[in-house]
């Protein structure tokens, strides 16, 4: 198979790696956290996508700016991360669980065609609507009218501006003679009368006499009265308003060949006549129940889709298109153009055409809503099984919710009701392990060409692990990573005992070939080293090998031979070649029992008897003066193999100073790792080579090397 090899450079903590991927392959990386590996995981993301690698750049001194992250082109163009950012950004969005379900679950070959055929048979008539711009651009002019006279159950309001307007305020301002000395006011700019009347009032309240308060010149009283009340009458804002928003609705109709000149000019003779206020109202309802009736028609002709109506609403398809047919005989006055006319004629020959196809277009409906029904009820059975497997106490429920809109719910078993906010109520387990299964949906649906699992199953239990990766690669279902390109990073070794040394993948039918690579980071440069089956070996025999083999150092044997005597031993504890062990792990001169009492020299002897099977030869005292410190420190200094040294720092800082717990003060985690070299509790029954396959984060390296310095353990 096909190998890409992906070089990274100057990435936070990596100064250079070369990562080899297989195609069709499941590509393990197995290595201890602090290695880079979701600095990997983002960098290869990045570079796919083709954004910058900045955020990647090593924290350095401002003067060494000039180091560039650098990532050498790749052949992948649709990468997909399963991370913690991924669960956040696009699962469990408020009471649903993915953001884009239908696309994710629901999106198939079959459906998309049969959509297509109905989309191609429905598009003339949407063309008539969408292509047009006269109808599209009524359809959208129409809602302000609306607004304006809130037309609702068949009639207008008759309350605030409107009220106002039909008692003949705010237009109709020529019929009245007292005003007519103000027509350069109004009729400039009818939008901003009403300010202009404000002014005007607060200067008549502010008059002296018969003085003008404006010129100073005297008035005629009477007259003056006459035209402040009715100015205050005609002129008020909220009328003003409203009249200026239906005059402009007309106007823009006229203007664009939706409305009648003619129907104009009869609502206008009653314009300021509050004797004409009935007139007024029905010519005002008029225009709102013609506009109200093309409003619907054509917002019903927009959204009609397949995918928008219920099942007993397809079954009647003749129906919905009839529904939608305008009647020109309801458009009595004002949308009569000519205009209007052939645009109703167009949409309604376009609707009769699609009658004559109704039973086509019945069909393929029928169709795609069984297809689809299949494909959420296989969906469901899918994942439900998987919930079964994995041991989740909740059932995956999908409801399609219009077109291209889905929902998906869990529902906890032996309740009705959907869990809301899924994302508090799982537990940290349930919520991965099913963000995984969710990702394998989501991964196909995007056609990824390379699929990133960054440290996906560590924390999981064996079940999850087991139902998870077996889901991932189940030849049985349609969406799988089946034989897709998969990178999984990950600090759990688990998978590589399972999939390269237990053969899981062949066990169970999964026919996607797995390999396995040890990385590690050596002052920034990623290493990757190839495991085979072979390099993974039974715990007790290597320990028991180790413990055996006179070319090893003594202090590896020792702590070897009580790691196997603790896998092999019932009550090791209680034993003597237990407490001999700890003694000479710990140095001391003079063997203590589990009371810190010396040791009585017949159990020193039984206990020598039983270490001599393995170490022939030595006597304590004899070991003692092997595993002294200068010798420690000798190794320390100079073997090469971080193995060998992190075994001989540990037995070193047993010995001196208490440096053990001094380090436990000042960096738990790395004394955390130095103690987990000397004991089984972290052991899996099968695990790699230590010789071969080791490898300290880098951050504990530093710290146990800062300490070594400040407590001037090496001289």
């Amino acid at each position: 198979m096909a190998e890409t090899m992906i070089e990274i450079s100057n990435c936070n903590n990596i100064a250079e790696a070369k990562i080899s991927i297989t195609e069709n392959t499941l590509n393990i990386k197995y290595g201890c956290n602090g290695t880079g590996k979701s600095t990997i995981s983002e960098a290869i993301r990045l570079k796919s996508e083709g954004n910058s690698l900045e955020g990647l750049r090593p924290f350095t001194d401002e003067e060494n700016n000039d180091i560039n992250p650098v990532v050498n082109d790749i052949p992948f163009t649709k990468v997909k991360v399963f991370n913690e950012d991924y669960i956040k950004k696009y699962l469990f969005k408020s009471e649903g669980i993915f953001a884009d379900s239908y696309s994710v679950l629901l999106q198939s070959k079959e459906c998309e065609e049969l959509a297509k055929k109905i989309s191609d048979l429905l598009n003339e008539l949407q063309s008539s609507f969408n292509e047009d711009d006269s109808i599209s651009d009524l359809s959208n002019m129409l809602s302000e009218y609306m607004s304006v006279v809130n037309y609702a159950s068949g009639s207008i309001a008759k309350r605030g501006g409107l009220g106002e307007f039909l008692k003949g305020n705010g237009a109709g301002f020529e019929k009245h003679q007292e005003l007519d000395a103000y027509k350069p006011f109004y009729e400039s700019d009818i939008a901003s009368v009403s300010k202009w009347a404000d002014w005007r009032t607060s200067g008549i309240n502010h008059m002296n006499g018969d003085s003008c308060p404006f010129c100073t010149s005297n008035m005629d009283m009477p007259v003056i009265q006459k035209q402040n009340e009715t100015i205050k009458k005609v002129f008020k804002k909220s009328a003003i308003k409203t009249a200026t928003q239906v005059l402009e609705y007309l106007k823009k109709g006229i203007e664009k060949g939706y409305i009648s000149k003619d129907a104009e000019k009869g609502l206008l003779e009653y314009l300021g006549d509050e004797d004409k206020a009935d007139e007024l109202y029905a010519e005002l309802s008029q225009l709102a129940a013609e506009t109200e009736y093309l409003q619907k028609k054509l917002r019903a002709i927009s959204i009609f889709r397949p995918m928008n109506v219920t099942h007993d609403q397809l079954t009647e398809i003749e129906k919905s298109l009839k529904s939608m047919q305008i009647d020109r005989n309801i458009l009595q006055k004002y949308y009569t153009t000519d205009l209007m006319g052939n645009s109703v004629d167009a949409i309604n020959a376009k609707i009769e055409e699609l009658l004559s196809k109704s039973g086509q277009l019945k069909g393929l409906f029928f169709q795609h809503e069984s297809k689809l029904k299949k494909l959420i009820d296989d969906r469901k059975d899918d994942i439900n099984a998987f919930f079964t497997l994995a041991g989740f106490p909740y059932k995956f429920e999908i409801k399609e919710e219009g077109e291209r809109k889905a929902n998906t719910y869990l529902i906890p078993f032996g309740k009705e009701k959907a869990v809301s906010e899924p994302d508090s109520h799982l537990s940290w387990g349930e919520r991965n392990a099913f963000a995984l299964v969710m990702f394998i949906f989501d991964a196909i649906s995007e056609n990824a060409d390379l699929i990133v699992l960054d440290d996906p199953i560590a924390a999981f239990d064996n079940n999850k692990k087991f139902a998870v990766i077996r889901r991932m690669f189940d030849n049985q279902q349609e969406v799988t990573f089946r034989d897709k390109t998969v990178l999984m990073l990950t600090h759990d070794l688990q998978p590589v005992i399972d999939y390269i040394h237990g053969s899981f993948f062949k066990a169970y039918g999964l026919t996607t070939p797995v390999r396995a690579d040890f990385i590690s980071n050596e002052n920034g440069v990623i290493k990757e080293q190839a495991i085979e089956d072979t390099d993974l070996l039974n715990t007790v025999v290597l320990t028991e090998h180790f413990a055996k083999d006179e070319d090893k150092p003594l202090f590896v044997r020792i702590v070897n031979y009580r790691k196997y005597y603790e896998l092999t031993t019932s009550g090791f504890k209680e034993s003597a070649c237990y407490d001999i062990l700890s003694n000479l792990i710990h140095g001391r001169s003079i063997p203590e029992d589990g009371q810190k009492q010396p040791m009585p020299q017949n159990l020193i002897d039984q206990g020598m008897l039983e270490i001599g099977k393995y170490m022939p030869g030595y006597t304590y005292e004899k070991m003692i003066e092997e595993l002294k410190s200068s010798n420690l420190i000798k190794e320390v200094s100079e073997n090469s193999n971080m193995y060998y040294r992190i075994l001989a720092i540990r037995l070193l800082f047993e010995r001196e100073k208490n440096l053990l717990q001094q380090l436990k003060k000042e960096y738990p985690g790395a004394c955390k790792f130095l103690n987990e070299t000397n004991h089984i509790e972290n052991d899996y029954v099968f695990q790699l080579n230590p010789e071969k396959y080791f490898a300290i984060p880098e951050v504990y390296v530093n710290e146990i090397r800062d300490f070594i310095d400040k407590h001037g353990v090496i001289a």
